[in-house]
């Protein structure tokens, strides 16, 4: 019911396994609840993903975000429909605080 997309490095090279992109793809085709932090999101860029998405990442792939489409915003925690993203480590409080709030409003449909 949900996946959550690391940060640090391994983005970089996940986002090279097309198995990984195909799981993603299956998420947001079954719109199950994407959550990702830091360099996460640079996965759901390889997947062909965030074309009209709203999205917040590290500082260092706000450019590549916009590149693929997304509307990028400086901002600790960013929910766009079934995407949850945050840029950092210090923003993990709220990432994970709305990653709980999401899937309690889930639960009550």
């Amino acid at each position: 019911d949900i996946l959550i997309l690391p940060g640090g490095k391994s983005p970089s090279l996940i986002r090279q396994e097309e198995k990984a992109l195909e799981i993603v793809r299956y998420f947001f085709d079954h719109n199950k609840l994407v959550a990702a932090i830091c360099h996460g999101p640079q996965i759901l860029i390889s997947a062909g993903l965030m074309e009209g998405r709203v999205a917040t990442g590290y500082k260092g792939i706000a450019q590549e975000l916009k590149d693929a489409g997304a509307t990028y915003k400086d901002e600790e925690v960013i929910v766009d429909r079934n995407l949850i993203t945050s840029r950092q480590p210090s923003d993990l409080n709220a990432f994970m605080d709305a990653i709980k709030e999401y899937l309690y409003y889930e639960s009550k449909k």
